[in-house]
């Protein structure tokens, strides 16, 4: 059995994961200046934090595991942010996508 503290630093893996995306898209159409770097600094950082949390997780979970659940988290979360915050559109087919990677996640957990 899994500790729940390990999925809980797999849940903040996977926030700062998209925190970091985040950054990442809302600074692209910018002029790469002063506030550009800091910003992609940022983004840099929230990424490193995502990576630590996601090593600690893998202490307990097995990474056959925990990575398709970070993956399909990430994609599930991205997909709602980017229609969220930036406008996006999302299709029947991104739908679709992202429910295919829930089921092999639960696939994947027997």
């Amino acid at each position: 059995m899994h500790a729940p503290s390990n999925y809980l630093y797999l849940c903040l893996a996977v926030a700062f994961n998209v925190g970091a995306y985040a950054v990442f898209k809302s600074i692209a159409p910018r002029e790469h200046d002063a506030l550009w770097l800091a910003l992609f600094a940022a983004g840099l950082a929230l990424g490193g934090i995502n990576t630590l949390f996601f090593t600690i997780a893998m202490r307990e979970v097995p990474l056959s595991l925990a990575y398709p659940m970070f993956s399909g988290a990430s994609i599930a979360l991205i997909v709602l942010l980017s229609a969220v915050t930036f406008g996006e559109k999302v299709s029947a087919t991104h739908l679709a996508g992202a429910a295919t990677v829930a089921l092999g996640i639960v696939l994947l957990s027997r």
